[in-house]
Formats: C-alpha cells, structure tokens, sequence
C-alpha cells in the first residue's frame, strides 16, 4: 500500500552568517535534507534574516527561510530528527496545510505584494 502525500508549511532558521555567505547552497543544502526523506518542495525562498529574542546555539541572528512541499505524514518526523542532529538548521516549524490552504495563502501574499508596491513611498524626511 502506498502511503498518501500531504501539504505542509515550513519555516526554517539557519545561521545568518552562512546563509549571507551562500544563500543558493543553504536552499540546496536545506532541500536535500528534505528529500533525503521523501519530501519534495513546491517552493522554498528566503523570507529574511532578524535579531533573535534569545540565543539558539550561541546565535543571536537568524536568517528565516519559508517553504511549502508535500511529503508523506511518516517523513515528517524523520526530517525533525534529520534536523536536531545536524547544524545547519537551528529551529524549525513544519505545520500541515491542505491544497486549499496553500492557495489562499498564495493569494493573500499576492495581494499583500501589490498592496505594498501600489502603496506611495514614505516621505522623506528633512
């Protein structure tokens, strides 16, 4: 019997340092993690890097990567061990998103993205 696929949504932290230094091979390095497990990205992109609210592995900076990909359920808990042992993810956060989902979520990003380019730049100040 083959097992189902899901959709599910990511948020990953990496260390700053490295994803500035090689951004392509932190997404290729995130996504063969991923695969190895049986994973397979719809999209996976850089959402931006912040100042953490406390240190996670002697980091006080994160760069923060989202991504979508489908997966059979049984995977997931191979990737977080995948994950936990290794050192190239500091923290992440996988939640099960149904097709529906997603495509609000897309939808929603859009019109957030042409709101913010439509909207007038801030004044400048003297």
């Amino acid at each position: 019997m083959t097992e189902t696929f899901r959709t599910y949504e990511t948020t990953i932290l990496v260390k700053a340092a490295e994803a500035r230094a090689d951004l392509e091979g932190m997404l290729a390095a995130i996504r063969q993690l991923y695969e190895a497990e049986g994973a397979s990205f719809i999209e996976l992109e850089k959402w931006e890097e912040r100042t953490l609210a406390y240190p996670i592995k002697g980091e006080t900076s994160a760069c923060y990567f989202t991504g979508y990909f489908r997966a059979p359920p049984s995977a997931i808990e191979r990737i977080e061990r995948r994950a936990n042992l290794g050192t190239l993810i500091l923290r992440q956060l996988i939640v099960a998103r149904p097709g529906k989902q997603l495509d609000r979520i897309r939808e929603q990003r859009a019109r957030a993205k042409a709101a913010a380019q439509a909207a007038p730049p801030p004044p400048a100040e003297s």
